[in-house]
């Protein structure tokens, strides 16, 4: 059922796509790359102007100051900042900001390729590096303290027979290298194309060792499987999009739909909107991924690996999916 909200977003997502179509002369034009680019970074603030919740002020073109000794001061300029409501309202017109005042950050690009997701995950992990775990729970560990994702209005494979494919491949091969949940990123949305957003979840062991096979196949089980029937509780990560949905929203439905549910992580005030955008299908529930694995106990501790195995969940901050 498509409810009256995702007519709204595919409207907007539409007037994006349109607005792609109208600069082509101008993107073409050396004099002008700057100007529109200022442009593209324009539309996505004020799309998250308007459907972000108003005391989440976003600004435009920021450097984050991090919190750690023994890496960068700063991040590189980001395109896009949402500061958390309780950032100083003066502050916010500095160049530098404080990373722990920023509840999400955003790259845009008006056309995506491969550079451009490649710089996003390098960007993503530099500055979640550079936030110290503030807790001990598993939303301090699995869960980023400030979400980041890559906006663009198109992307650079139009002429492949199924351009999903072709980001599928890169988010999966990216994805290999992200050192904990934590530092991957957590969204893609090309307006044009379709939108990604990162699953993390806590898997017990005794849901893996209670899977029943064959007996053929349990005679020639692949390593990865095995290990993964041994028994040990396991965090699973990726970017998730569901690949066979022949008539899905509009990716910028699903962004605004998955944004409100992440920023409910950090934030339970925002529960309310979050939950009735996933009840409503705005935040995407299901898709395909390769997810990468870790033992618990690695991207975690062992506190917190010996209260998930005895089924510890006191508040939401100990929840299994993030």
């Amino acid at each position: 059922m498509q409810h009256e909200h995702h007519q709204w977003l595919e409207d907007v997502n539409r007037s994006i796509v349109e607005a792609y179509e109208r600069e082509q002369e101008a993107a073409r034009q050396a004099n002008k790359i700057q100007e529109v680019g200022h442009g593209v970074e324009s539309v996505w603030d004020e799309v998250l102007s308007d459907w972000l919740p108003p005391d989440y002020e976003i600004r435009k073109r920021k450097y984050l100051l991090l919190e750690t000794e023994d890496g960068p001061a700063k991040s590189r300029e980001v395109d896009l900042v949402v500061f958390h409501p309780h950032y100083p309202k003066p502050l916010r017109k500095k160049r530098d900001v404080l990373a722990s005042g920023v509840a999400a950050a955003f790259s845009v690009k008006r056309t995506v390729n491969r550079k451009e997701i490649a710089e996003a995950y390098e960007q993503a992990a530099m500055i979640r590096q550079g936030m110290k775990i503030r807790e001990g729970t598993p939303r301090d560990h699995l869960a980023p303290p400030m979400f980041f994702g890559l906006l663009a209005e198109s992307h650079s494979w139009k002429k492949a027979d199924d351009p999903k494919l072709k980001v599928k491949a890169l988010v999966e091969g990216f994805d290999k290298d992200v050192r904990t949940p934590r530092d991957g990123l957590d969204m893609l949305c090309v307006a044009d194309l379709g939108y990604w957003v990162r699953s993390t979840s806590i898997v017990k062991g005794e849901i893996l060792r209670s899977m029943r096979m064959p007996l053929s196949l349990a005679q020639n089980i692949p390593p990865e499987i095995a290990e993964l029937m041994s028994g040990q509780d396991i965090v699973m990560s990726g970017l998730r999009h569901d690949y066979d949905d022949e008539d899905p929203l509009s990716p910028l439905a699903h962004l605004i739909g998955s944004l409100w549910g992440k920023l409910a992580i950090n934030d339970k005030t925002l529960r309310p909107l979050a939950d009735g955008f996933r009840i409503t299908k705005t935040y995407p529930d299901r898709g395909g991924l390769t997810f990468r694995r870790w033992p618990l106990v690695e991207v975690t501790n062992e506190h917190i690996a010996k209260n998930v195995k005895r089924g510890f969940i006191p508040n939401a901050d100990w929840q299994y999916l993030f």
